[in-house]
Parts: C-alpha cells; structure tokens; sequence
C-alpha cells in the first residue's frame, strides 16, 4: 500500500536537548493517524520536520514516495496548519481564501470554485463576506481548515486543531473532520486529546519525551498490550436466539478466555485477554451455531486507558 508519510530515523536536536529522537512514523494512502503525546512531546517539531518548516537533524521524510529534502514539490499535495493560525484580521474568508490561493498560484476561476466547496466543507460559507475579527475561535479555526484544504491536497496534516475551543467548537471541528474522513484523504493530525483519536483516527503514534513509544492500529494496539500485559476486557455478546450450554462450553475453551458468564438466555459476558484472532474464533463459533448477534461491545481497555499506561514511564514494547 502507498504511503502518505514515510518519516524514517526523524531526529532533531538543539544542542545537547533531543526534541525528536530517531522517530519512525508511517501513514498509509487514506488513513487517518493520531500523533499523540503530552504537551512537549515533541508533536509539533515533528511536524515541522515533516512539512519542511524545519529540517530534521537527521532522518528522512518522504511524501507519497518523494523525499521532501530533495523535492520540495511533494509538499504539494499536502495542506498544513501547523500551531496557532493567524489571519489578517480585517480579511474576510473569502478574501484570506483568494489571497493564499494567488500563493499556490490558482486561477481566479479555480480559486472563486474551491472556495465556494471547502468554505461549504467547514460549515462557512453564510459567512463568507464577515471578517474574521468578529469570529469565536471555533469559526477561525475552520476558517484556517478551509484554508489547508483549498488546493485540494491528498494529504491533510493539522497540529491540534481543536486545541483552545469550548465544547462546542470542539465538536463543529469533529464533525468536519469526520466528514473528510469519509474520502479518499490522507491525515495525521496531532493531539493531547484522547476523544479525537478514538472518534476519529484509525492508528495512532504515540510519543513521549520525543521518543515513539507504541505505533499502530488503534484496535490492535489495544489488543495487543492487553494480551501481553495480562490484562482482560470484558466481551458482552447479545443474540436474538437463546445461547445454549453447549456453545457456552466451547466458548470458554477459546485461547484468552478466562471466565463467561450467561446473562440470562441472549447474552453472555466474556471476561478476555487474547488477541484480535483469538476474538474471531469466538464469533465463528456463535455463528456456526446459527445464532444471529445483534451486538458485541467491549469494555475495559481502551485508547485512553492504554495512552496513561504507555506514558507514566519507559518505553513499551508494542511496536
């Protein structure tokens, strides 16, 4: 599969202090990553490294196969909001949007049709004609997206955008970036906020101290430190036919099952510490014996509960 960003070996030093060190990152054609990490992480710098603001110490960044370094037309395909968005206050958004599509060197044409499209994407086109001084932050900062997304890249790269909003702008900016997810559009976006990663993000890179500390498909990731730490996540399975004792006994011999409870005739909780695979093996057995499951949900180990394990100290071994 192509690769979005290839960051290979992405260090940067200051002196004797290591902001990123020997950074390994990979997002894949269509995926959305979450980089995520405690403030001073070193989210931002590596941002900047892959996006050319900075160079790394040393690494390669390459974007959908170019390495950057050397071909700095690979940053064309991509649209960026790195750290806090400024604007010409008294510019409206339809006027901040002609102005950085001269820079990309847009048409008037291509420039009045792309704004109307991504001004829509974010929820602002009714106020088109407002300046941006008179907007919430919520409204700047999807004023700024509109702003990534005019030369309609293929990859998006956003440095907590929700970063500062009430709750409410922070689900508007959700919900568009939900709505990207469902196209063909590469993005890592980095964050401190757990919700984000597991609303909206598909793998997530974790870094501490500027060190990667566990990279991956969020399920997996989850899965895979809950078998190798030894601990269990309860499995609720619901049917619309009655679960008999039988499946209830091959269940419980199942790899990473360590106890099942039936919760009356439709539903049994699994208490469970095995991998993605071994789960499989459970739902084959319920549908070779023909019952219909309506629902199965997990609880225990999540994204949240894995970030504070992985970052109260060390390294984890779950590349």
């Amino acid at each position: 599969m192509e690769l979005a960003i290839e960051a290979e070996n992405l260090t940067k030093r200051y002196g004797d202090f290591v902001a990123v060190n020997d950074l390994e990152l990979n997002v894949k054609h269509g995926e959305f990553m979450g980089l995520l990490g405690p403030n001073g992480s070193g989210k931002s710098t590596t941002l900047k490294m892959i996006t050319g603001l900075i160079w790394p110490t040393s690494g390669t960044v390459r974007i959908f196969g170019t390495d950057v370094s050397q071909h700095r037309e690979a940053l064309s395909r991509v649209g960026c909001v790195i750290e806090t968005p400024e604007f010409y206050m008294s510019f409206t958004p339809s006027e901040a949007l002609q102005y950085v599509g001269r820079l990309y060197g847009l048409s008037e044409r291509e420039i009045a049709i792309r704004s109307r499209d991504v001004l829509e994407d974010v929820k602002m086109w009714e106020w088109r004609d407002k300046p941006i001084q008179k907007f919430s932050k919520g409204m700047r900062q999807r004023t700024v997206l509109a702003q990534a997304m005019l030369p309609n890249p293929d990859l998006l790269i956003l440095d907590e955008p929700t970063s500062g909003l009430d709750p409410r702008g922070m689900i508007e900016m959700r919900s568009v970036l939900s709505e990207l997810k469902k196209r063909d559009m590469s993005m890592l976006i980095s964050t401190h906020m757990l919700k984000e990663v597991s609303e909206m993000c598909d793998s997530v890179t974790m870094i501490r101290n500027g060190n990667l500390i566990a990279s991956g498909d969020v399920n997996e990731l989850i899965m895979r430190y809950a078998e190798q730490s030894k601990k269990r996540i309860e499995i609720s399975i619901r049917t619309m036919n009655p679960i008999a004792d039988s499946v209830l006994k091959d269940i419980s011999s199942c790899q990473g099952v360590y106890d099942i409870q039936p919760m009356g005739d439709y539903e049994v909780r699994i208490q469970f510490s095995g991998s993605l695979e071994d789960q499989s093996v459970i739902v084959d057995l319920i549908q070779a014996a023909g019952l219909k499951m309506v629902a199965m949900n997990e609880k225990g180990m999540d994204i949240e509960r894995l970030y504070m394990e992985l970052t109260k100290g060390g390294e984890a071994n779950i590349r």
